[in-house]
């Protein structure tokens, strides 16, 4: 045969092969299977929508989409193909490595093409990657491996779903669980705001009804109508409901569990470095700022709003007032006005982990050969407009200020309004002095306003300044009780910023408000200004109704100097109290900057031996397998936790008490109707008419016994009670078929809220 023949010929093989292949798929490929398919994986896309509000950037949507095709694909070819469970398995992780441009598209070469760089993330994001994204406030944008958790959703969620609905004749109203379990995941790792609640919501619902009655030929179109019409009713009833009667809580979120790395109590007061700045400092250039939009701006360091009888600190509580700080993704605020003015700061001689900031900051963008450093580890406080990097600011480093100008406008006509209900924490060993000169010194003033500024302005007036330098008169640094103490028992109020600030805010607290200490720069020139340690001051801050934190400067002026005459008594009434023994008082050391482990270490995984790249990447289809078992292991661990707690818990009735309801809890995961508003005696009456040989009686009179008894059970009454738990727990289910035993293991029926 002459070559030209043989040429036709070999494409014809290939086009044979080619059909060969694609047959299984073109049988495969009828409306019934296409829609089985289609439609768990458009209820995971609108189930993944609460993470919008997450990311904000178009990267979201490409992981989604991509996660969706990939996984539901995957899914599909095992159907047609009639692929083995581990065939699928290997499929499944290889391709979810080799499209890791999804997850990681900062590392990626040509936007497209992943590098080792990209699995090493992938595979240690597959652990950490849900701190990173609970601990960093949204926006997250698409740096780094965040868009791993979004990803590995989508496929994971689509190519189980996608199979069970495939695959299964009876069984196929499973595959709507994986939406909604990732509906609940997307919450839970979402934020308060709620994206298309109602619409998505009513949607879904109406698409499952749909083709589940359409998969059992029960689909009938009234009802269809019946149903989206009932469903349309009541999201506008909720909705008309809700902006009437809003909820008192908001919705439950994780980040709100997670307590961010750095903890602000373990680093120094700032105020207490204070007379640092006023002496080394003095002439040492801090900070150049430059493109100030107005004269005078109040700059900030940090807001102090706990005080624990020695120092003003940064609260590390979670409390209305003080808010948390949060790892910042994009920006530090999800809108940017449209009025929002950069401010250039160059660092020279400052060297601390507060960053300035100019208040009511919108983004933060570090610059210089650190950027990398003081991005990662920035966090933000946007309750008390506070930041800090624990990897220091020195010289050399630089930032870009965003801020929002409003927040540096003090409002005007706030003598009327009422202070702000806002949480603090409550101070600690206060001073015996600071109530009775706060009372006197307010017992004039008929409003709040007048009443705040009354303490600020009998300070400014009645105290003198000195920083206790070299040539001034003495006073010492300091702000805890005794140093407080000592000054306002004296003849002559003496202090600076430091100790005027300290004893306001503990005296507007004195009267019921809330109030903070601020210390920062006060500029009085816009432009570009260069400011040094002489250039920081300090001030208080109360907040008001509709108006926000108002500041207050109760420091006499630099000039207003101690005279040598002892001064009119009745200028300044001082109450008659006791000195007490000032308190040893430590020097507060900086901790090891070692809490921020809540990210996925760049420079740690670049630093790994080649042969354990390869050996973490082969251990990734073993994890693979654990994250698809991890919602049923998710639920046996918590039923453990929650069976370990009622056993150990408490005094001996409420371990009793403890079992009978774990008795309870395994009752109804078994399908055994347990109704409410009964007694223990009635309950276990029906059970034990409903199951032969559970002997559930006997265990209601054991815990009724204990709790009404006139003595406290003894602790081996508690250990003989849980061993009889258990062997009533074996006899029920012993009577059981082992499929309904196995589902009761999985079974969430325990774990919803129930009347009692």
């Amino acid at each position: 045969m002459s070559a030209d023949a043989a040429a036709p010929a070999s494409r014809r093989e290939r086009r044979v092969q080619a059909r060969s292949w694609l047959t299984p798929l073109a049988r495969w490929a009828s409306l019934r299977n296409v829609l089985n398919a289609v439609v768990p994986v458009l209820l995971i896309g609108m189930a993944i929508a609460p993470l919008h509000a997450v990311y904000l950037d178009p990267a979201l949507y490409a992981a989604v989409v991509g996660g969706l095709v990939l996984g539901g694909g995957i899914a599909v070819a095992g159907a047609a193909y009639r692929l083995g469970a581990v065939t699928m398995i290997s499929v499944t992780v290889i391709v979810f490595f080799l499209f890791g441009a999804l997850a990681a598209p900062s590392t990626v070469v040509l936007g497209v093409i992943p590098t080792p760089t990209t699995w090493q993330l992938m595979g240690v994001g597959m652990v950490t990657v849900w701190k990173h994204v609970l601990t960093v406030a949204p926006p997250l944008g698409a740096g780094g491996v965040v868009l791993l958790l979004p990803y590995l959703f989508t496929f994971v969620a689509a190519v189980v779903a996608v199979t069970i609905s495939l695959r299964t004749r009876r069984l196929y109203s499973l595959s709507l669980a994986l939406p909604a379990v990732v509906l609940m995941a997307s919450i839970l790792f979402g934020t308060y705001l709620s994206v298309l609640a109602g619409v998505l919501g009513v949607l879904a619902v109406v698409v499952a009804v749909t083709w589940v009655a359409w998969r059992a030929d029960r689909l009938e179109l009234n009802r269809v109508l019946a149903v989206t019409i009932v469903l349309a009713v009541a999201a506008l009833g909720g909705t008309g409901a809700s902006v009437f009667a809003a909820p008192t809580s908001q919705r439950v979120v994780l980040r709100d569990y997670v307590e961010p790395p750095p903890d602000p109590q373990d680093l120094p007061s700032p105020l207490a470095g204070f007379r640092n700045y006023a002496d080394e400092l003095a002439d040492v250039d801090l900070f150049t700022v430059s493109g100030l939009p107005q004269d005078e701006t109040l700059l900030r360091l940090a807001a102090l709003d706990s005080y624990d009888g020695l120092v003003w600190s940064v609260t590390g509580e979670n409390v209305p007032g003080s808010g948390v700080f949060r790892r910042i993704g994009e920006r530090v605020e999800v809108e940017v006005p449209d009025d929002a003015y950069a401010v250039d700061v160059h660092v020279s001689g400052y060297d601390d982990v507060w960053v300035l900031n100019a208040g009511g900051t919108v983004d933060v963008n570090f610059s210089g050969a650190d950027a990398a450093d003081l991005s990662d580890t920035f966090y933000y406080n946007q309750a008390t407009d506070t930041g800090l990097t624990t990897a220091r600011l020195s010289e050399g480093d630089g930032f870009e200020l965003v801020a929002d100008p409003a927040a540096q406008v003090v409002p005007e006509n706030v003598t009327e309004l009422a202070v702000a209900n806002i949480t603090l924490p409550e101070p600690r060993d206060v001073p015996d002095a600071i109530g009775s000169l706060a009372g006197r010194y307010s017992a004039d003033a008929n409003s709040p306003y007048a009443k705040i500024e009354a303490i600020a302005e009998s300070l400014s007036s009645y105290g003198f300044f000195s920083h206790g330098l070299e040539g001034e008169v003495p006073s010492r640094p300091g702000h805890g009780s005794a140093r407080l103490q000592e000054m306002l028992d004296a003849e002559q109020i003496v202090g600076d910023e430091e100790q005027y600030a300290a004893a306001m805010a503990l005296m507007v607290r004195a009267l019921g408000y809330p109030a903070r200490v601020v210390l920062g720069f006060d500029v009085t020139s816009g432009g570009t200004v260069t400011l040094t340690g002489e250039d920081v001051t300090a001030w208080v801050e109360v907040p008001f109704e509709g108006v926000g934190w108002v500041p207050f400067f109760p420091t006499p002026p630099e000039d207003q100097i101690p005279q040598a005459e002892d001064p009119d008594p009745a200028d300044r009434p001082q109450p008659q109290v006791l000195q007490p023994p000032p308190p040893p008082e430590e020097p507060a050391e900086v901790p090891p900057q070692d809490r921020d482990d809540a990210e996925v270490d760049n420079k740690t995984i670049d630093k790994l031996p080649y042969y354990n790249r390869w050996v973490l990447i082969a251990g990734i289809g073993s994890g693979s397998l654990l994250v698809l078992l991890s919602p049923l292991l998710l639920i046996l661990a918590i039923k453990g936790l929650r069976r370990r707690r009622r056993r150990t818990r408490g005094d001996t009735v409420d371990r009793i008490t403890g079992g009978w309801d774990e008795v309870i809890d395994s009752l109804r995961d078994l399908g055994v109707a347990t109704p409410s508003g009964t007694t223990r005696s009635e309950l276990a009456t029906q059970v034990d008419a409903q199951v032969d040989g559970a002997d559930v009686l006997t265990l209601a009179r054991e815990a009724d016994r204990a709790v009404f008894a006139p003595e406290q059970p003894a602790e081996e009454h508690v250990t003989t009670y849980w061993a009889a738990i258990r062997r009533a727990a074996s006899r029920v289910a012993a009577g059981m078929p082992w499929r309904r035993r196995m589902r009761a293991r999985i079974s969430t029926r325990s774990l919803r809220r129930r009347k009692r």
